[in-house]
């Protein structure tokens, strides 16, 4: 069982994190261990230690030892960060040098330019998006990796040994079909936009295309969605959304957000991240989108802190070693769970979209064959 007490300590720690302009928590009995191991499962070490540089007082701070494997995980974040930014130079300009792609990377490396400090974000893969259509990118792809892996949204781009780079066909998507169809036409209106977002890679010579701020306050959004339904989101993906809403925007920008929002179904799940963002991180009400949703929010809250960064400390759900009849069984019960908040999502989508990105998966590799 989790111990409430100590995870309230470790919430409090960590909005303490994100704004140490605030007065320093109560930290007398700090299970600074417990906090580094949850910062581990949310992935978000690095955040924390920017708290844990301003405790100066040694009868509250962490043991040696607890210190010296904080710091050593900080230099591997900060290692990890140099590479993919290494790398995402190198895959952008390749893709332009050899076929006149243009590619705009995704979260990542891009999020990583909004926290205090750059090389403190856990870092993950390396996601573009391009300004080519489905198929004549996937026989790029296809002709220089022939055993490219090909999923619903994405293809794997196996070009470096230790980065992992996959191309999205669309930026994100949804259960409902009718929804990602209003998403993906969101996503086209404004795709030209994307390429033209420049900016400079942190210790590097070089830049690359990143989407813009009104861009990523719906992608990134429906990405934390997704994942919320999909496998599980963590505290990575809100911070990320923390840093995204305090670079700020207009009323106006506000507006169309929300129209945005209710077009695609995503206002209900997106006022219950703003109550997480205010009620637990801390966020300024003047960075809120809309009103949060408290009954929204403290489901989203108790997921985040059962699941961890991508579900991957989630005991309920074992998905490892089923056939797909089996996982696809049990995510139906999983996301069933949430049918009396999301019935579009839960009921009405991801039971039934699961059958077209089959369909739609065997489509896109019969007409690679033939072509």
């Amino acid at each position: 069982m989790r111990d409430i007490g100590q995870i309230s300590r470790y919430l409090e720690f960590l909005r303490y994190s994100l704004d140490t302009t605030k007065p320093v928590p109560d930290l007398k009995g700090m299970d600074w261990k417990g906090l580094y191991d949850f910062g581990m499962k949310q992935s978000i070490v690095g955040v924390l230690y920017q708290g844990l540089q301003t405790v100066k007082d040694p009868s509250v701070r962490p043991d040696k030892y607890t210190i010296i494997e904080w710091f050593a995980t900080v230099r591997q974040l900060h290692e990890d960060n140099k590479q993919l930014n290494r790398d995402s130079l190198k895959v952008t300009y390749s893709l332009y040098q050899e076929a006149k792609i243009k590619a705009c990377v995704l979260k990542g490396q891009g999020n990583a330019l909004m926290y205090p400090d750059p090389f403190l974000r856990t870092p993950g893969d390396i996601d573009l998006w391009t300004n080519q259509d489905t198929m004549p990118l996937l026989r790029f792809v296809k002709n220089k990796f022939p055993d490219a892996n090909i999923e619903y949204h994405h293809v794997d781009y196996p070009i470096f040994m230790k980065s992992h780079v996959e191309i999205h066909l669309t930026p994100s998507f949804m259960g409902n079909l009718f929804y990602e169809y209003r998403l993906r036409k969101y996503f086209r209106t404004h795709r030209a936009e994307q390429f033209k977002n420049l900016v400079d890679v942190p210790e590097e010579t070089g830049k690359i295309c990143v989407p813009t701020d009104s861009f990523n306050r719906i992608f990134q959004l429906s990405h934390v969605m997704h994942h919320f339904f999909f496998e599980g989101v963590g505290f990575r993906q809100v911070i990320d959304y923390y840093y995204l809403l305090r670079k700020g925007f207009t009323d106006e920008e506000r507006r169309e957000d929300v129209a945005t929002l209710k077009h695609v179904n995503m206002y209900k799940f997106a006022a219950g991240l703003m109550w997480v963002l205010h009620e637990v991180l801390g966020l300024d009400e003047q960075y809120l989108l809309m009103p949060p949703n408290k009954k929204v929010g403290q489901l989203l809250l108790d997921e985040i802190l059962k699941a961890g960064n991508f579900g991957f400390h989630d005991d309920r759900y074992n998905f490892k070693g089923k056939s797909l009849f089996k996982q696809y069984l049990l995510e139906v019960y999983r996301n069933l769970h949430y049918a009396w908040l999301f019935p579009s999502e839960t009921i009405w989508g991801r039971p039934i979209s699961r059958f077209w990105h089959a369909a739609y998966k065997w489509w896109i590799r019969k007409t690679l064959v033939k072509g």
